[in-house]
């Protein structure tokens, strides 16, 4: 299938270096992005070529070259197309391009593509990504003695209230139960969408292993704003692999530019300049 593999001399170099896309025929969606010169487009029909399915174990063949052969095996050719061309050689142009391409099919209703590795140089922003870098970085003007820091991005992606994302259910120990005053935080990317002053702790309803606490004014409390909108990445650097594990983490603030871990890391004296 997809008898033609090359393009003549007068197609090259109209097209100089191309960004490319392969398209299922049977759903219209693209499921390859590339970037080449000559006929860089048609190698991967030659690559799907070599892979001889009888004797082959196709769990070591690429997703995009078993797509390209279960569409040839419906007697169907492969769909390409050259999404740009005529690019500059000796720049990183192609690279963006190709990015915002891969990237934009990812949000979309085509879904993401079967590329190995993503395109280099994407520069891709979400909502939040934008709020973070107008954030400014937590530092409290007042000492603040306790502080829970509670990864919550799954649970409020999952259709949670910010508030319930932040106060349930977590595995907190007694002794920092006990801590008072304390408050809150829910982190998305690093940033606090979520800020409560704690005012009770109480066995999770989901879990009875776990607990919850509760705010003023609960179910609808007020947002405690000196915590809230801010960047929090100097703090989660400090304890990167206890965050990246799931578990929370508990700071304190002296107020006067630093903050120390309480848990989350090994070292609880040092204080770290927050700015």
């Amino acid at each position: 299938m997809n008898e033609k593999r090359t393009f003549d001399d007068i197609q090259k170099r109209h097209l100089g270096k191309y960004i490319y896309a392969l398209r299922d025929p049977r759903d219209k969606k693209i499921f390859y992005i590339g970037q080449g010169t000559d006929n860089r487009v048609f190698s991967h029909f030659a690559e799907a070529d070599r892979v001889n399915t009888t004797s082959v174990n196709l769990t070591t063949v690429s997703s995009k070259i078993i797509r390209i052969l279960d569409i040839w095996k419906n007697e169907e050719d492969v769909e390409w197309i050259i999404l740009a061309h005529n690019l500059p050689m000796n720049n990183n142009i192609a690279d963006f391009i190709e990015s915002g391409i891969f990237d934009a099919l990812s949000e979309s209703q085509n879904g993401e593509t079967l590329n190995d590795v993503a395109p280099p140089n994407s520069s891709r922003l979400s909502p939040e990504d934008i709020i973070a870098i107008g954030a400014d970085v937590i530092n409290p003007a007042e000492p603040i003695e306790t502080v829970f820091i509670f990864p919550i991005q799954n649970t409020f992606n999952s259709g949670s209230s910010i508030y319930n994302a932040t106060r349930t259910a977590w595995y907190v120990k007694e002794e920092y139960r006990n801590h008072n005053p304390a408050f809150a935080v829910g982190l998305r990317n690093s940033i606090s969408i979520g800020s409560f002053e704690i005012d009770t702790w109480q066995t999770a309803v989901i879990d009875s292993n776990k607990h919850e606490f509760t705010s003023p004014n609960h179910p609808n409390p007020t947002m405690y704003e000196p915590l809230l909108n801010k960047r929090w990445t100097k703090i989660l650097e400090q304890a990167k692999g206890f965050w990246q594990r799931g578990n929370y983490l508990i700071v304190e603030f002296n107020g006067g530019g630093q903050f120390r871990i309480v848990r989350g890391s090994q070292n609880r004296t040092i204080w770290h300049d927050c700015n």
